[in-house]
């Protein structure tokens, strides 16, 4: 009897402390779990449609008092057109972001293999600048505004100097040469006047009217030929160089200076510096690049 009553009043002993149990992240995630299953979301979700409408009604009420014709408005259709907005909008940006995850976390690769070959080699890595063509002809900081006319004049025409070159086998950089040295780049009263680029005079003795005109006296060796359009100008200038006494020039192909030599040599230009100027020309504006 007293046995059993000692037994009765007999305080239960506590369990040894074990810290692992409670620090290991199985028993984090057993009572986060719990948690989260024990909290009525059916009942926060109805709370929160509640609080929703209640702000929509002080907005409603704000605005109606501020602007009483405002009362005419379908404001649950404008309520809902808003809550589609707003979805679409955040799947929309959710979508962006998605795109432009990939990238951002190849970029990261990229950088850290770059620091782990940095690391590896003992050596820093120089980024690789990106090469951009730069055109020759495009207006530069230092130029003044005859180089300014003159790369204008080489951008208008090149693709006809190119086009001239693979016809005929003139090289396209003196073509361009003589053009810019005849018609000064354009401006001169031959070339806007007549189309004439090149200063092709007229020998005929019996020409039409309108094949050509007189620019200094009444002599019949200072007319120039009038031609309808500027294209025009460079066809007769490549017919006149590929035939005639200019023609075993071709057999220099893209030899700029042997071209220049061979115009000087068989009297194509009075000018006994024009050889000179040629090549000078060609040069200054990078007109090589067209015959390649």
């Amino acid at each position: 009897m007293n046995t059993d009553k000692s037994k009765r009043f007999q305080i239960p002993q506590r369990k040894a402390y074990q810290p692992e149990l409670f620090s290991s992240r199985s028993f984090l995630q057993k009572n986060i779990s719990d948690a989260f299953r024990q909290i009525p979301w059916e009942l926060l979700f109805r709370r929160l449609l509640a609080a929703l409408w209640r702000l929509l009604v002080a907005v409603k009420y704000q605005l109606l008092r501020l602007f009483p014709g405002l009362g005419r408005l379908p404001w649950l259709k404008l309520a809902v057109a808003t809550l589609v907005v707003f979805v679409v909008f955040r799947r929309d940006l959710q979508f962006q972001v998605n795109l432009s995850s990939p990238s951002m976390h190849i970029a990261d690769d990229d950088e850290r293999r770059n620091d782990g070959q940095q690391l590896s080699t003992g050596s820093l890595l120089q980024p690789v600048a990106a090469k951009t063509p730069v055109d020759p002809f495009a207006d530069a900081k230092g130029d003044t505004e005859d180089d300014r006319q003159a790369k204008s004049y080489i951008r208008r025409f090149q693709k006809v100097a190119v086009t001239e070159m693979e016809k005929f086998g003139i090289p396209a950089s003196v073509k361009m040469a003589q053009a810019l040295i005849e018609s000064d780049a354009g401006n001169s009263r031959l070339a806007s006047r007549n189309n004439n680029h090149f200063g092709i005079k007229c020998f005929s003795k019996s020409c039409r009217k309108g094949h050509c005109s007189n620019f200094s006296d009444d002599h019949h060796k200072d007319f120039f030929r009038i031609y309808d359009s500027a294209w025009e100008s460079w066809r007769a200038h490549s017919e006149m160089l590929a035939t005639g006494r200019y023609k075993e020039l071709l057999k220099n192909k893209n030899d700029y200076r042997a071209w220049a030599k061979g115009l000087k040599s068989l009297g194509y230009a009075t000018d006994p510096n024009y050889e000179r100027k040629l090549v000078e020309t060609i040069e200054k504006y990078h007109l090589q690049v067209l015959d390649r």
